[in-house]
């Protein structure tokens, strides 16, 4: 086991707390870039404090809760022995560098021959509605694996996960620490870490949304020149729009003449297959609010306030 430190907090809030101090196996897919969900300005703004913590839902809660079932499925499956004490919130925490710590879901015994922590595996319990593929495994589950295995000082691990797609499946993949991949997640962290979130230096954006939270709302009057690149994608769009108005047109015109067709029938049939249908959904209940706002308007001011408005791109 490498220069690491064990804690183990008193409370699930005081372990939450702890994780702030340091980039933990669940944020360093994002900050590499791995991560569909999240980027890495919106970490470092979670991070330093501009934008509030991720608040648990109901889905994390229930793969808390199901963490034990799970580890009992892999355990039926592969026979090895878990270690009890894992199955708590700890933190394992490098002592050169005390920004890398991990929290394993569980660990295990490799094999029944030692007890010594070189005889040591992680476990990583994922719940997903996603089907998962063992030869193709999410990259963000793969990086936070090698992120737990290296920073641990473990060689090997195992990624266990239950599906909740069509029913109930469970599959795991046993994994390897890939010592030159482990080394570019570290690279990458100690460098968000000590130029982001020490250093202060925000990241840029990679995506609309980093530039909506950042501008939520545009400068009046301003103007910026862009580049060749922005003017060659603003050239390529208003070529892309006219496509597509055209296609709209051909879809509007196509649509007309099939339900020219239904007359008063529900359904469109051709060689006795149904081919289309075209029916009224149930009555449902709408506020008539323009009639609340004339019989009842102190009411309804009372109760009316601005909201701001997304940002809206026009070619000209």
């Amino acid at each position: 086991m490498s220069n690491v430190t064990i804690i183990r907090p008193k409370s699930r809030e005081e372990w939450l707390e702890i994780r702030k101090s340091g980039i933990g196996s669940s944020e360093v897919a994002t900050i590499v870039g791995l991560n569909p969900w999240e980027t890495p300005y919106q970490l470092w703004r979670r991070k330093t404090g501009l934008d509030e913590p991720k608040q648990e839902n109901a889905a994390m809660r229930n793969g808390h809760h199901l963490e034990d079932a799970v580890s009992r499925m892999w355990n039926d499956a592969t026979g090895r022995e878990i270690i009890k004490r894992s199955a708590i919130d700890w933190i394992i925490r490098d002592n050169d560098r005390p920004y890398l710590q991990v929290s394993p879901d569980r660990t295990y015994w490799l094999s029944d021959d030692s007890r010594a922590n070189d005889n040591k595996g992680i476990l990583e319990i994922k719940t997903t509605r996603m089907k998962v593929d063992p030869e193709d495994l999410p990259k963000y589950w793969f990086a936070q694996v090698q992120y737990q295995l290296g920073v641990a000082g473990y060689t090997q691990g195992s990624l266990a996960w239950l599906s909740a797609g069509q029913g109930f499946d469970f599959g795991y993949q046993d994994l390897k620490l890939v010592p030159d991949f482990f080394e570019w997640l570290i690279d990458s962290v100690s460098r968000f870490w000590t130029d982001n979130i020490v250093g202060g230096q925000e990241p840029s954006a990679v995506n609309v949304a980093d530039v909506l939270i950042k501008y939520n709302r545009h400068t009046g009057g301003k103007i910026i020149e862009c580049s060749e690149e922005v003017f060659s994608a603003y050239q390529d769009l208003k070529v892309v729009k006219k496509e597509l108005d055209a296609l709209k047109e051909r879809k509007e015109s196509l649509e007309a003449t099939l339900k020219m067709a239904f007359e008063d029938a529900e359904a469109l049939s051709y060689g006795g297959d149904t081919i289309a249908t075209w029916k009224a959904p149930k009555p449902s209940n709408k506020f008539d609010d323009k009639a609340f706002v004339a019989e009842h308007p102190d009411l309804a001011a009372a109760y009316t306030h601005q909201v701001q408005g997304a940002r809206r791109l026009l070619l000209k």
